[in-house]
């Protein structure tokens, strides 16, 4: 009833108009009408003088017409039927017939005599004039604008359209998103893909031209809308309440980029909780490195996620350079990457030497993924022998490595890593021996990742490094000597696109032949990378072994595993439930748990016979999370009963950052459920994706 309140509102001046026009055609003729259509135009022109009196009328007119569509529409019927009025009053008033003036007004004039005074047609041709002038020429120009309007409504991203449903929403324009729209591609290789929809405040046309570019089979199905991600009223041009997923990439690289997203996810929540739909998936970026280490540290309010104890959205953090470090060397690694200990530390006196040149986002995303996987079987707690060696180089490091530290300030804890910060260019001399000296030992595995921002000093740089990092000069049985290829060294260089020279390069099969491009902007956002299935179960399995929480008594099965497969729906339900109220900090731990899953099935079966080997490599890997998380090792500090070690969360305090060998049994189970029970976790999360692929939080009660 509103809303028709709202239109006849709006349109009651042209019913008015219509209904006086209705009477002059079908109604006999009655002088009567006229007065009430003198009352009529004295009502309107009285209106208009009191509303617009304080402006031009030049003005009141662009206004109407930059309303859009429904204001030149209007305009153009008002005034249609305010000359149609006066000229079929003029008819009525000559004893004729407002269906006469009608006639007149839309026909071709027979230029015969009138019925009326035998006069000549001087009035039909005058009436006829003025049909064409204002009739024809009104409505054909109306509708002319109408579709240059629309058209360029389209090209703007001025345009809304409140029908769409099960749609993809994108918020903000960046590097990442043509990427990210490849692989909603990808997701729907079989059946037609879904309508995205993109905010964003920046040139529309050149947005459209770039992923028509990059994208041309995809356009189609992408719908740009201009405007701020900050107003609401902009975000519920989306139909949020509809959407299938949504993801806030942020304005290209702005100040406060990192705090507005995380402002727009809780805007969003708010939207979405006027509907009783669906939980939302509403994945944020965090760009900067710092900022996205900061909220892997925090709880977030349920204001942002929640509204009365019910679940809105699912917040789910992410940054483009750590999904890249991970698509290295991580479970999820692409295949073309090797890992940064070749499956080599069984052996004896070898050690990993990573070499990071450039400490910007991407270095600091490299160097934080490297403290989470580089703890090896060859490792001695005791000794410290063999220890895996970072090494991070920046001729702005004096600038750089006091905001690291005061970041990370507890990383010195990790045992197994000895880290270096060189204030040096990777020209200088005492980096070019170095680098010559890890290339030309035997017992080294090396790395070097050249994370420059410029592209193309990234590989003018990767492409000048000593000659041993490429091939080494070997004597054979023969006496002479033959070049071959350094099979030890990996030379990766960031690049931001597949093409150009990185093209060139990628497909060298001479002395270049083991550098490799990353980094690149088609990657860096597939669905493994973000996929919480797998932290979801490992978090379930600790509390079903260690907490509670089940909707059911755990003593029916003895594991959750045998819970799981006997009641997948209500385990996994189980599981969303208990995930739900942690904290950012305890779902990273999670999170970064599979990380190391690759490593443990290299070494696996190497180490059937000794396995505590992995556990302990798992302890290490856990330490070092905690070292970056924050955490502060507190095993002396003692309590008020005399015991010794302190455990707090919120001040993160921990006792257990201490040598494997020292931690007790129970603790010891912790590590090795971790190992044991990979392949499981891998099984039970394989099973759900089947299952309900990207729709699994619909399945959620």
């Amino acid at each position: 009833m509103k809303k028709v309140f709202n239109v006849i509102k709006n349109i009651w001046l042209h019913l008015l108009l219509l209904a006086y026009a209705l009477m002059l055609v079908f109604l006999p003729t009655n002088n009567g009408l006229i007065w009430f259509g003198v009352a009529i135009v004295v009502f309107i022109a009285a209106w208009f003088i009191t509303k617009y009196h304080n402006q031009p009328a030049k003005f009141a007119i662009d206004q109407t017409l930059a309303k859009g569509i429904w204001g030149q529409l209007g305009l153009s019927v008002g005034v249609f039927l305010l000359v149609f009025d006066i000229a079929a009053s003029y008819y009525v008033c000559r004893n004729g017939t407002g269906s006469m003036a009608f006639a007149d007004f839309v026909s071709p004039v027979t230029m015969q005599k009138s019925a009326y005074n035998s006069e000549t047609a001087v009035i039909p041709i005058l009436m006829y004039l003025l049909g064409i002038v204002v009739f024809t020429g009104l409505v054909v120009a109306t509708i002319n604008r109408i579709a240059a309007t629309r058209a360029d409504n389209y090209k703007l991203g001025h345009s809304t359209y409140r029908k769409l449903k099960n749609h993809y929403i994108i918020i903000g324009y960046g590097d990442t998103c043509v990427p990210l729209i490849s692989n909603l591609k990808k997701r729907h290789k079989e059946g037609k893909m879904p309508y995205v929809i993109i905010l964003t405040s920046q040139n529309v046309p050149d947005i459209r031209r770039d992923i028509q570019t990059q994208l041309p089979d995809v356009e189609k199905a992408t719908i740009i809308y201009s405007g701020n991600l900050n107003s609401e009223s902009q975000l519920r041009r989306l139909n949020i309440d509809t959407a299938r997923e949504v993801f806030v990439l942020g304005e290209g690289y702005g100040s406060g980029r990192d705090s507005m997203n995380l402002e727009c996810a809780k805007k969003i929540k708010a939207i979405r909780q006027e509907h009783n739909s669906d939980i939302l998936r509403v994945n944020v970026q965090f760009d900067k490195a710092m900022s996205y280490s900061t909220i892997k540290q925090i709880t977030i309010p349920k204001e942002y996620y929640a509204h009365d104890s019910r679940e809105v959205t699912y917040l789910r953090p992410f940054n483009f350079y750590e999904n890249w470090a991970r698509m290295l060397w991580g479970t999820y690694a692409l295949p073309n990457y090797r890992t940064l200990d070749r499956g080599q530390m069984t052996e004896p006196d070898k050690h990993v030497h990573l070499v990071i040149v450039g400490l910007d986002n991407m270095g600091v995303a490299l160097f934080l993924e490297a403290l989470r996987l580089c703890h090896y079987p060859n490792y001695d707690e005791r000794t410290g022998c063999n220890k895996t060696i970072i090494t991070v180089v920046d001729n702005r490091m004096d600038e750089l490595y006091p905001l690291l530290r005061s970041r990370y300030r507890y990383i010195n804890q990790i045992s197994d890593i000895e880290m270096r910060f060189l204030n040096n260019s990777v020209e200088d001399h005492e980096i070019r021996k170095m680098l010559k000296e890890s290339a030309t030992d035997p017992n080294t595995i090396l790395t070097v990742a050249i994370c420059l921002s410029d592209p193309d000093l990234s590989l003018s740089t990767a492409l000048s490094l000593p000659d041993s990092l490429y091939y080494n000069f070997v004597r054979n049985s023969q006496g002479y000597d033959e070049v071959v290829h350094n099979e030890n060294v990996e030379i990766l260089v960031r690049q931001e696109m597949q093409t150009g020279l990185a093209e060139l390069l990628s497909s060298e099969n001479d002395k270049y032949r083991n550098i490799k491009v990353f980094g690149t902007l088609d990657k860096g956002m597939d669905d493994a990378l973000v996929d919480d299935i797998m932290p979801m179960i490992i978090n379930a399995f600790y509390n079903y072994s260690y907490g509670g929480g089940f909707s059911i008594d755990t003593k029916k099965y003895p594991t959750y595993f045998e819970y799981a497969n006997a009641e997948p729906e209500r385990a996994l339900n189980d599981a969303y439930h208990l995930w739900i109220p942690l904290n950012e900090d305890m779902r990273f731990a999670n999170r970064y748990q599979i990380e190391i899953y690759r490593t443990y099935m290299v070494y696996r079966d190497t180490l059937e016979q000794n396995p505590s080997i992995l556990y302990q490599m798992e302890h290490l890997r856990w330490a070092a999370d905690r070292c970056i998380i924050g955490y502060r090792d507190s095993h002396e500090l003692v309590n008020a009963d005399g015991s010794h070690g302190v455990k707090d969360k919120k001040l993160k305090l921990h006792f257990d950052i201490i040598p494997y060998y020292d931690l007790t049994e129970g603790e010891k189970d912790k590590d090795k459920n971790v190992v044991k029970n990979m392949d499981k976790v891998m099984d039970l999360a394989k099973i759900y994706r089947e299952k309900y692929g990207d729709t699994l939080l619909s399945a959620i009660r």
